[in-house]
């Protein structure tokens, strides 16, 4: 009996966190597309923004930029030091295979950090566009938006299962790696400044 409720509780919490994490994916997708509504209100950013060599730079620019991001935040915010965020992360990690355990997966409990988030990495990006004019702060946009849900939604099967493509299968054990005690290893599922900054993690296979 004990057994069953405690499976019934997981089931709940499952539930409860597949609905933050919708609302996390459309909060980003709100947030995304008003960014990239304000680059083309204002016209002195340039009409570069739709150009398909400047949307697609700047998509990998967004991506590129969202992993480093990811790795910044996650090994300096989440892992140093006895803050509230790294508190707050370190209850995903001792949940682990609990029936709470999808409570502390997502990114963010509440789709307010979410808009923070998009926030604060907006102010770089319009600032890079505000002085340089490079027109890439559309492409940035998009690439940084896909990422956060993919994000989302990889670390999500990662944790609580579903299906995954054969790249994602070493993502994961990569990622576990991290959960069983390793140093490093602070991208999730696309290890680029894992690779670039700590190479001598790479000895725990």
């Amino acid at each position: 009996m004990e057994t069953r409720m405690t499976e019934l509780d997981r089931s709940a919490e499952i539930a409860r966190a597949r609905r933050v994490k919708r609302v996390n994916a459309i909060t980003a997708l709100l947030i995304g597309s008003v960014l990239a509504a304000l680059v083309l209100q204002l016209g002195h950013f340039g009409e570069r923004q739709f150009d398909s060599l400047h949307l697609a730079a700047g998509f990998l620019a967004g991506l590129l930029y969202a992993n480093a991001f990811e790795y910044i935040l996650h090994r300096f915010f989440l892992h140093w030091g006895a803050g509230f965020l790294v508190q707050r992360h370190g209850l995903h990690h001792d949940t682990a295979g609990a029936p709470e355990e999808p409570r502390y997966v997502n990114f963010a409990t509440s789709p307010w950090v979410v808009v923070l988030v998009f926030a604060l990495n907006a102010l770089p990006v319009l600032a890079l566009e505000l002085f340089l004019h490079v027109g890439l702060a559309v492409g940035m946009f998009a690439g940084f938006t896909i990422y956060f849900i993919a994000y989302e939604e990889i670390h999500w099967r990662f944790h609580l299962g579903g299906w995954l493509p054969g790249w994602l299968r070493a993502a994961r054990n990569h990622h576990m790696l991290h959960h069983g005690g390793f140093e490093g290893r602070y991208n999730v599922f696309l290890p680029i400044f894992d690779w670039l900054f700590q190479g001598d993690a790479w000895k725990h296979n």
